[in-house]
């Protein structure tokens, strides 16, 4: 009947309304999207697969895809592939660490304020709605940061780069470790060349020191020598002084004692000085004959 048609109408009119109200408020819009069927599973466990390297983009390239919607913040990076560069890799993850989402869980609060009794009871019932409207809001950002490890924890291409570093980590270990080796030798080898330079400076020195010993020596002997041979000419003349046994020969006794070795010159004297005229003057003529040719 009529009263039928005009409820019909009344209801469709109020939902017209709804309608409009609600496309003309961007806060009820946020409200209504982020509630509209929408697929928000994520992933709590992931088990990589080395036959299926492409498996990790599979399953969280969509997640992340589908999450990019509720961002503050423009453009959204996405998850890219395995050929991403590792510098795109990090932003994506500094992204989505800091993500901010404007998604609004009000349409889930518990209490409808426009049943409330008096303005204490509405206000009441709002307080009770914002802290419930924010638990959700928290625990679903906990929900999507703990997907977001989980991304990074598996990632190949974050597991590549950490293999890569502990890679070149050992090779500049291996490297310092061979450089102080190296050092290590050079300067053992350094070490012993000082060593055997010193010990041939000490035995050029004390070749040095044995020469000018032997010099000194044969210094010493040839002073001792000339002053024997002195000696011995002066005492060989002094028989041929005034008064003297051979004074008669005391040119003679000058011009042999010149002239003769010092063994010789000796010799001659112990004759000379024995009292034997006759043994002396056969010795003094034959050193004569020797000096003088």
């Amino acid at each position: 009947g009529e009263g039928e048609e005009e409820g019909e109408e009344e209801e469709e009119f109020k939902l017209l309304s709804a309608a409009w109200e609600l496309l003309g408020s961007e806060e009820k819009r946020r409200q209504y999207d982020s509630l509209d069927y929408f697929n928000d599973a994520l992933p709590t466990a992931f088990r990589p697969r080395a036959d299926d390297p492409g498996r990790f983009f599979r399953v969280f390239g969509p997640v992340f895809a589908r999450q990019a919607k509720f961002s503050v913040a423009r453009p959204v990076p996405s998850v890219g592939d395995d050929e991403t560069p590792l510098e795109e890799v990090q932003r994506f993850y500094a992204f989505w660490t800091r993500f901010r989402s404007w998604r609004d869980f009000s349409l889930l609060a518990e209490y409808d304020t426009a049943e409330a009794e008096d303005r204490e009871e509405r206000r009441w019932m709002q307080r009770q709605n914002k802290n419930e409207v924010e638990r959700l809001k928290r625990s679903e950002m906990r929900r999507l940061m703990s997907a977001v490890e989980l991304a990074q924890e598996n990632d190949p291409r974050l597991h590549r780069a950490k293999e890569e570093r502990a890679a070149e980590r050992e090779l500049q270990r291996r490297r310092k470790e061979e450089a102080l080796a190296a050092e290590k030798r050079a300067k053992a080898e350094a070490a012993e060349q000082a060593r055997a330079a010193e010990a041939a400076a000490a035995a050029a020195a004390a070749e040095r020191a044995s020469k000018d010993s032997d010099k000194a020596a044969a210094k010493r002997e040839k002073e001792k020598a000339r002053s024997a041979l002195k000696k011995a000419r002066k005492e060989l003349k002094s028989l041929g002084e005034e008064g003297a046994a051979w004074r008669a020969r005391a040119s003679d006794l000058e011009a042999v004692a010149s002239g003769l070795p010092l063994v010789e010159i000796e010799a001659l004297h112990a004759t000379l000085s024995a009292g034997d005229d006759a043994a002396g003057t056969d010795a003094l003529e034959a050193a004569l004959r020797k000096v003088l040719g």
